[in-house]
């Protein structure tokens, strides 16, 4: 659902769009500020305790969990093409690998920026097309090696692997510690009847190990899982504004 308003003020208009996502939270967004290329950030997003299950916050999870498999792709061709066209730029090898390597690199900019909009809602306008001066190979290679954004989205492919180790390690390590702790004292049976353990193990040291088993302890377990269930949309959050700002500043 979505509406439109116009305001003026001091001699100037603005059109913004007010709309709703599925989670029913508005999102204002000024398509002047977006033909600018900024992004349309949702004005109101969900409480605490709706956090974990907004739709937002799966949508941020799914795109820093995709992060990881997209990163070791980018990453390894930006890293081997650089590598080669760098040890074979005295030759005339290097020049193409080279451009190779930034026309490949802004067409993994154009996934990204497909991806930010779909699932972290963010519009990232696309850069200039490549235009050579004249036809030719020289000149469309020339064009491709004095492209800023070409070398912007090959710095984004490199710096894309380590942020995205983060991101996804955290990512599924909270969500499956909070939902698997959250939910212990619905599988805590599980130990006694097919383990031969009263529960998930502390701690052993020197023959003596102690299990979660008695009922304050399968409460406290539950506790911690879902105070961890709920702060994880948060750092969610925090890594996903965080992917948003390396969109912004080199992918368009």
């Amino acid at each position: 659902m979505s509406s439109t308003a116009r305001m003026t003020g001091d001699g100037r208009s603005y059109d913004y769009d007010y709309d709703y996502d599925a989670d029913g939270f508005s999102r204002g967004r000024d398509r002047d500020d977006e033909r600018g290329g900024r992004s349309r950030n949702p004005q109101a997003g969900p409480g605490f305790l709706a956090a974990p299950f907004s739709g937002r916050t799966w949508r941020e999870s799914l795109h820093l969990v995709v992060n990881l498999p997209v990163a070791v792709l980018t990453f390894s061709y930006a890293v081997i093409m650089f590598a080669a066209g760098t040890s074979l730029v005295v030759t005339f090898l290097g020049m193409p690998i080279l451009a190779a390597l930034i026309v490949g690199c802004r067409g993994f900019a154009a996934m990204e920026r497909a991806r930010a909009r779909g699932l972290l809602r963010l519009d990232v306008p696309a850069p200039a097309p490549l235009r050579p001066a004249r036809p030719g190979l020289m000149a469309w290679i020339g064009a491709a090696l004095k492209s800023g954004a070409g070398w912007r989205s090959v710095l984004y492919s490199v710096l894309m692997l380590p942020f995205s180790v983060l991101s996804f390690s955290l990512t599924v390590t909270l969500w499956v510690a909070g939902i698997g702790y959250g939910s212990y004292p619905l599988w805590q049976w599980v130990f006694p009847h097919y383990v031969n353990v009263p529960g998930l193990q502390l701690y052993s040291n020197n023959g003596h190990t102690v299990y979660l088993s008695s009922v304050p302890q399968i409460a406290g377990v539950c506790a911690a899982g879902l105070l961890v269930l709920f702060i994880t949309p948060w750092v969610v959050r925090g890594l996903a504004n965080t992917q948003r700002a390396m969109a912004r500043g080199l992918l368009n």
